[in-house]
C-alpha cells in the first residue's frame, strides 16, 4: 500500500467522520441543509420546517416582487447561479423553482438560454403572474422553504415585516 493510497484512505475516513447529524430518513448522498437541519427526504416526508412568522407578505401578490428591484436582484444572484465546472447545476435554483410551479423542463432550458440579457428568475415570476394572477409571495416562500433555500427566504423577508410560508 503506497503513500498515495494511505492518504486517500485517511481523507475518506475523515470525510465520513465529519458527516453532519441527520435523521433516520436522511441518505448519505442527499443534500443536507444546515440551515433547516434536514435533507430532501425529510422535506418530502414532513414538509418544510417551521419558519418564523413573518406577517404581512403571505397573501401579497407575487407581482410585487417585480417592483422591488433590490430584493429581486438579490434573489437573482442567489437563484440564477452560473453553471459550475463541467456544467453542473446547484441545488435549489430557478430551474427547480420552475418545476415547483409546474413549468416543463423545456421552459427552464429556454429561460436559461436567454442569459445574460434576461434573468430566468424574473422570467419565471412574470410567467407565474401571467398564468396565475392570484399567486402570492407566501407561495413563493413555501417553494423556497421546500427547496431548503433559507438564504433566499431571508432576502424575501426584506419586503415587509414578514410572512408565514406554510
Amino acid at each position: 500500500m503506497g503513500p498515495g493510497l494511505c492518504l486517500l484512505t485517511a481523507l475518506l475516513l475523515l470525510a465520513l467522520a465529519s458527516l453532519p447529524e441527520a435523521s433516520q430518513y436522511c441518505g448519505r448522498l442527499e443534500y443536507w441543509n444546515p440551515d433547516n437541519k434536514c435533507c430532501s427526504s425529510c422535506l418530502q416526508r414532513f414538509g418544510p420546517p417551521p419558519c418564523p412568522e413573518l406577517p404581512g407578505l403571505g397573501s401579497q401578490p407575487l407581482s410585487r416582487l417585480l417592483d422591488e428591484l433590490e430584493v429581486l436582484e438579490e434573489l437573482i444572484v442567489l437563484l440564477d447561479p452560473e453553471p459550475g465546472p463541467g456544467g453542473g447545476m446547484a441545488h435549489g435554483t430557478t430551474r427547480h423553482l420552475a418545476a415547483r410551479y409546474g413549468l416543463p423542463a423545456a421552459w427552464s432550458t429556454f429561460a436559461y438560454s436567454l442569459r445574460p440579457s434576461r434573468s430566468p428568475l424574473r422570467a419565471l415570476i412574470e410567467m407565474v403572474v401571467a398564468r396565475e394572477p392570484s399567486a402570492s409571495l407566501g407561495q413563493l416562500g413555501t417553494h423556497l422553504a421546500q427547496l431548503g433555500r433559507a438564504d433566499a427566504l431571508r432576502v424575501l423577508s426584506k419586503l415587509g415585516s414578514g410572512v408565514c410560508w406554510a
